[in-house]
């Protein structure tokens, strides 16, 4: 897991990067570079997380719809 995160991260960062170029008055070349760049940075983070991420423990079919809240929410309150 610890590669994905860095994989996420760096993807993310690169792309916030790309998005405030304009901002710091890039030119129109340099900003197209990026843009080809990150669209494979984004593929590649894809493939990355499903091969490598690791599978949630919880199951949707048996009320898990979140791995970060502990509630059943397909389960009938009594």
């Amino acid at each position: 897991m610890k590669t994905v995160k860095f994989i996420v991260i760096g993807v993310t960062l690169f792309l916030f990067f790309y998005a405030i170029m304009p901002h710091m008055g890039a030119s129109y070349d340099l900003m197209f570079t990026f843009f080809m760049i990150g669209n494979f940075l984004v593929l590649y983070m894809v493939y990355a997380v499903l091969k490598f991420g690791e599978e949630s423990k919880g199951r949707w079919s048996e009320g898990d719809w979140y791995d970060d809240v502990n509630k059943k929410y397909s389960k009938a309150n009594d």
